[in-house]
């Protein structure tokens, strides 16, 4: 015959497809949590770094600028841990000379020393010499990893006692904190007693819950953990450690809560958390702003109400005379 048949093809049987598709299934899970492990922390650890520039036009062009072309401006160095260089701004004005207070704000996850100008202006008004500055791994700082607040909170401290031998005339220091600079501004209070309030704008309760909360909004409950691991086995940063709700507990420091009621990447259960366990040591309020998202609070409530909500918590807290007394005493 002149044609030769065609060799029929192997038949394969469904046990090895069903073999071979839980193989693969199972390789396809494993690389994606491998990938969680290493991405998650990857990110968090190597945030962004936009310009100065980039964060004075957004601050500008969101009308959070205020008024701080007016304000008397000094740019310092400050060694934070293992003499690690921080770049601080003094920010007072006329009025803010001789009352000895004075406010260290910290910026956000990926943003940068301007991204805290937002602020002055509430505290300039309150009579506060602010101190704004970049944090680790932030702005025109050097090349480092950022821990969300474990090593940061170290930083602060450095900072908190370069505050008092700086400017000498120190009565009462606060701290304010948005979101990552919340989270380092209450890790703070394990390392100094020297601290009379804190405002804690839209933080995490701990860097492990905020993980998990991310992944388990996704259905993706395995992840965190993976994350936890790539935390720990890549960075040496243990997600359970920084944790700002444990470092309230026995600290009597007045702190009040803030946090956006539409907030959708850190839920508004972190501060009601906090607040809760905050008030067990110390005078503590929560502020829920309505309509407002993350890092969103002082925009959408705008500069007056916010300073004003300060203002009124600061004196509820016993932490300054109110307007009232100072009038009655006068009298």
């Amino acid at each position: 015959m002149g044609c030769s048949m065609a060799k029929k093809g192997k038949k394969v049987s469904k046990k090895k497809v069903l073999k071979i598709v839980l193989i693969s299934l199972a390789a396809f899970i494993v690389v994606n949590l491998f990938g969680a492990a290493i991405g998650t922390s990857t990110s968090i650890t190597h945030p962004s770094r936009p310009s100065y520039e980039k964060q004075i036009a957004y601050a500008k062009e969101h009308d959070l600028w205020g008024n701080y072309d007016s304000y008397e401006k000094t740019d310092y160095i400050v060694s934070g841990m293992d003499g690690y260089g921080l770049h601080c701004t003094s920010v007072a004005s006329p009025e803010t000379k001789g009352t000895g207070k004075y406010v260290i704000i910290t910026h956000g996850h990926g943003n940068n020393k301007f991204g805290s100008v937002k602020f002055c202006d509430c505290y300039i008004d309150l009579g506060f010499t602010c101190i704004i500055y970049d944090v680790r791994a932030h702005g025109e700082n050097a090349k480092a990893i950022c821990s969300m607040g474990g090593y940061e909170a170290v930083d602060l401290n450095y900072l908190i006692e370069d505050t008092f031998s700086r400017f000498g005339d120190v009565e009462i220091l606060g701290l304010q904190g948005e979101s990552m600079g919340t989270s380092i501004s209450l890790n703070a209070l394990k390392y100094t007693n020297n601290i009379d309030f804190v405002i804690a704008d839209c933080g995490f309760e701990s860097l492990k819950y905020m993980v998990h909360d991310m992944y388990n909004d996704m259905y993706l409950y395995p992840f965190g953990t993976c994350a936890d691991i790539g935390f720990k086995l890549i960075y040496n940063i243990d997600t359970a450690e920084v944790s700002a709700i444990d470092a309230l507990k026995g600290k009597g420091v007045p702190i009040l809560f803030v946090h956006g009621a539409d907030d959708d990447w850190i839920d508004v259960e972190n501060s009601v958390d906090m607040n809760d366990e905050a008030r067990k040591y110390a005078h503590s309020e929560l502020w829920i702003v309505p309509g407002a998202d993350h890092g969103e609070s002082r925009a959408v409530a705008g500069v007056d109400a916010y300073r004003d909500r300060i203002a009124d918590f600061l004196e509820s807290a016993g932490v300054i005379e109110s307007e009232v007394s100072v009038v009655v005493e006068a009298a």
